[in-house]
This record gives C-alpha cells, sequence and structure tokens, in this order.
C-alpha cells in the first residue's frame, strides 16, 4: 500500500531529485558505471519535467553534478597516481632484471 500512495505523488521532479541524489551516492562510492547508467535515465527523465520547475530543479542539479564532478577528479588522480606507482614498479623490475 504505501507504494501506491508514493506512486500517486512521485513527480518527474521528485524522480530527477532522487535520481541526482543516488548519482552523489554512486560518486562517493567510486560505481562509475552505475553513476553513468543513472545519468543516462536522469536526461530522459528531465525532459518530463515542467519548464515551469526546470529553473530551481537546475540549480539543484548543477550543485549535485558539482559534487559528482569532485569525486570523478579526485578518483581521476588517485588512479593516475597508482598508474604511475605501478609504471615505476615495472621500470625498477626491468633494471633489476638487466643485472
Amino acid at each position: 500500500m504505501p507504494e501506491l500512495q508514493r506512486a500517486a505523488v512521485e513527480t518527474p521532479e521528485s524522480v530527477v531529485l532522487e535520481m541526482s541524489e543516488h548519482m552523489t551516492m554512486l560518486a562517493e562510492a567510486g560505481d562509475w558505471e552505475e553513476l553513468e547508467r543513472i545519468a543516462i535515465r536522469l536526461r530522459s527523465v528531465f525532459t518530463n519535467v515542467p519548464e515551469s520547475k526546470r529553473r530551481g530543479l537546475v540549480e539543484t542539479l548543477q550543485q549535485r553534478l558539482t559534487a559528482v564532478t569532485r569525486q570523478a577528479t579526485k578518483a581521476r588522480k588517485d588512479v593516475s597516481l597508482e598508474l604511475g606507482q605501478l609504471r615505476r614498479g615495472q621500470m625498477a623490475t626491468k633494471a633489476y632484471e638487466l643485472r
């Protein structure tokens, strides 16, 4: 029964907000593949939001997407550092083998 009530009050705006919040949590968890799937669906759902309600929604989305971008930038930096360490390790191994 609660699901029926929830479905009755669910609007495109609430779905967009829920999805964007979920994207933020996925970014924090580093689940980039699921985040990408949600982002694709979010674009589709956003087109169903009435134009009169989009402005406020866009501001919230911008804030949340900024947080996602920050997480993505941090993850990219972490991966770059790890790749650099692996590369140095490979070079050291090769140098040792040449001795």
